[in-house]
This record gives structure tokens, sequence and C-alpha cells, in this order.
């Protein structure tokens, strides 16, 4: 359960195991990545690939998550590991945001 500005660590670990699912899918496809815990507590992805980057955030509440970039692009629910590290593949492939 969430209130407006207040994440509880539940939540918080819930979107952090959720990243790592993509970040093994990443890895096995042969992207760079890292996982890091920024300040704020919220866990992010950061793939690097060819000079290009981007980050990968879990975002949503109550049991609907999906990710998403740190410039609001949605890339897919967490259902679906395997398509979103395909697509940001592609997304450095192309270095396309």
């Amino acid at each position: 359960m969430t209130t407006q500005g207040f994440t509880t660590q539940a939540e918080l670990e819930e979107r952090r195991t959720r990243l790592l699912r993509l970040h093994y899918e990443l890895r096995r496809i042969g992207v760079g990545v890292r996982a890091r815990r920024p300040r704020n507590g919220r866990w992010c992805l950061r793939i690097r690939h060819n000079g290009w980057s981007e980050t990968v955030l879990c975002a949503g509440a109550e049991g609907a998550y999906a990710y998403v970039t740190a410039h609001g692009r949605l890339l897919g629910t967490t259902d679906e590991p395997r398509y979103v590290a395909r697509l940001l593949f592609w997304m450095a492939e192309r270095r396309t945001r």
C-alpha cells in the first residue's frame, strides 16, 4: 500500500526483485547492465552498449508493475522480461530513446 510520496519497504523489495529478473535476461543476451540502489532507495538498472546508456526503473503499485525508462517511456509489464530485454537491446543497437 502506498500513499502519496511514500513507498513501503515491501513494495521496494518487489520492484527490486522484478528489476533483477530483467537484469538476468539482459545479461543472458549479452548486454552490459548494472543494478544500482540510489540514495532514494529505488533500484534501477543502467544499461550500456556501444557508448549508449539508458536507465530502467520498475514502476507501479499493488501488484501491477511495469518497466519504464528514466525518460518516461513505458517498455512493458514485468510479466514479460524477455520481451523488454530484447526491446532494450534493439534500442541500444540503434541508439534510440
